[in-house]
């Protein structure tokens, strides 16, 4: 289990780190910052359960049915090696062991457990301890307090010399219960392996996309932008400019807007919440997604600064800031245009002086010793530099 939570973990680390490049960053942030530390720790515990492969899973009931049973024996410690690994402060170490049942073949068998630091002179080798055999035939022991045996069996049982025995291995991350052994509901040797790492790859991959699928618009875009060397769209081009359009009026409700911004990463919207209506919300296009941001900062006198998103051109709005740069012979950069409706020039007209006119992109090219502005009809058409 814990091999899976690390592999769901790194999925979720991997898509974090995706949205980081593609989408919201913030969001990815959050998941990957989550994500890491949930994945070295099952990863840390899962090395630490690895370790103690052949330790012997022995629960109190397991003991008390040995003892129970009288599947008692003596042990002999041959051998005590630390593993250099330390569970609670306390080292883990390897004992070879020799064993001899009360009843029943001796065996000789390798074991795995935590050895306190103040108990380990009485683990030295040569040392003999009672031990409850927790299945018929071995190997599977546990210490126990002497007193189990009676002095007359205690006195009987002489363990032989381990070359002479049969070496019984522990069959790795096995538990006892109810006299039986039982593994991990994932198993741990060569023998299916394979699909071990196919369900790994599987929970990674699903737990990524668990994280991506909301933001797989961005993911997509991404992949196209790629082509240019990008690792977001510029939506100041045609295609990924008439995406982020149809967002944002599929999200606005019509086709109304007082303004529009067009920048690189972001489009951003000031539309009434009605058409005709003045009360007008700021809506932001940006890692293929749209957010209302509530009430625009700027609010506007009349609904005839309002106009409508077939007015513009958008096609041509990546080709003005190409000629703009090729009239002053400079990169295009990260110019942003703006649109909004001209002011009205007409002195009998009753929006005289306000933005009523017909609408206009402005942009300025440039870089830090100076820049020119651009204005062109909203169709694209009449591009001047102010």
């Amino acid at each position: 289990m814990l091999r899976l939570i690390a592999f769901a973990a790194l999925g979720a680390l991997l898509g974090g780190i995706i949205v980081i490049a593609v989408g919201p960053p913030d969001i990815g942030y959050a998941v990957a910052g989550v994500a890491l530390p949930v994945c070295i720790f099952a990863t840390v515990l899962s090395l630490v359960g690895r370790s103690l492969g052949s330790a012997i899973g022995a629960s109190p009931q397991a003991v008390q049915q040995a003892k129970d049973a009288r599947r008692l024996g003596v042990a002999r410690i041959d051998t005590l090696r630390q593993t250099g690994t330390q569970i609670n402060d306390q080292p883990l170490c390897e004992l070879d062991l020799s064993v001899q049942p009360l009843n029943g073949p001796a065996f000789a068998t390798t074991m795995r457990t935590v050895v306190p630091v103040t108990a380990i002179p009485t683990f030295q080798p040569g040392t003999e301890r009672d031990v409850a055999v927790l299945l018929d035939g071995g190997p599977e022991v546990a210490f126990i307090d002497a007193g189990e045996l009676s002095a007359d069996e205690r006195s009987r049982l002489r363990v032989p010399a381990r070359a002479s025995l049969p070496f019984l291995p522990l069959q790795p991350h096995q538990r006892i219960v109810d006299g039986r052994r039982r593994g991990p509901l994932l198993g741990v040797g060569r023998a299916g392996r394979p699909g071990r790492f196919a369900l790994f790859a599987i929970v990674a991959v699903a737990a990524a996309a668990i994280v991506v699928v909301p933001y797989h618009q961005s993911v997509a875009q991404a992949i196209i932008a790629l082509e240019d060397g990008r690792l977001r769209p510029d939506l100041r081009r045609p295609e990924a400019l008439s995406e982020a359009q149809r967002a944002l009026q599929e999200a606005i409700g019509h086709d109304r807007v007082v303004s529009i911004t067009v920048a690189a990463d972001f489009v951003i919207a000031q539309a009434p919440l009605t058409v005709g209506d003045t009360k007008t919300d700021r809506w932001e296009y940006r890692y293929g997604q749209v957010t209302n941001q509530g009430a625009a900062s700027s609010q506007p006198e009349s609904a005839a600064e309002q106009f409508s998103w077939s007015d513009v051109a958008f096609d041509r709005m990546w080709s003005l800031l190409e000629e703009g740069a090729e009239q002053v012979d400079r990169p295009v950069g990260d110019a942003p245009l703006y649109l909004v409706r001209s002011t009205d020039t007409d002195v009998h007209s009753p929006t005289f002086a306000r933005p009523a006119g017909p609408p206009q992109v402005t942009f300025s090219i440039g870089d830090d010793y100076g820049s020119t502005s651009f204005a062109a009809a909203a169709d694209g058409s009449a591009l001047t530099a102010r």
